[in-house]
């Protein structure tokens, strides 16, 4: 894979990261996102920039959290859904 050098600016500190030329605008939009959540967060509370990161990681992992727990629930109805129809399907055989 082709690796590409890019600049991410998070809370006002710029880091540079070698990554996978691929994955460039997975990497602006993670970056545009926790900017989003750490200028909502310094405009509602009075707080150091290491409170502020912390706050918006959380929202973040938060967020992530519930997405992977509804996926969850939806791969859980859809082979409930599969089993139901084999059953159907069996039963009406009978």
């Amino acid at each position: 894979a082709e690796t590409l050098k890019i600049h991410l600016t998070i809370a006002g500190q710029k880091y540079p990261l070698n990554i996978d030329r691929s994955k460039e605008e997975i990497y602006r939009k993670a970056e545009g996102e926790i900017n989003r959540w750490v200028s909502t967060i310094s405009s509602r509370y009075c707080m150091e920039k290491e409170g502020v990161l912390a706050m918006a990681a959380l929202q973040l992992a938060l967020q992530n959290v519930e997405r992977a727990t509804a996926r969850s629930i939806d791969d859980d109805l859809e082979e409930l859904t599969k089993l139901e129809r084999t059953l159907d399907a069996h039963l009406s055989k009978l």
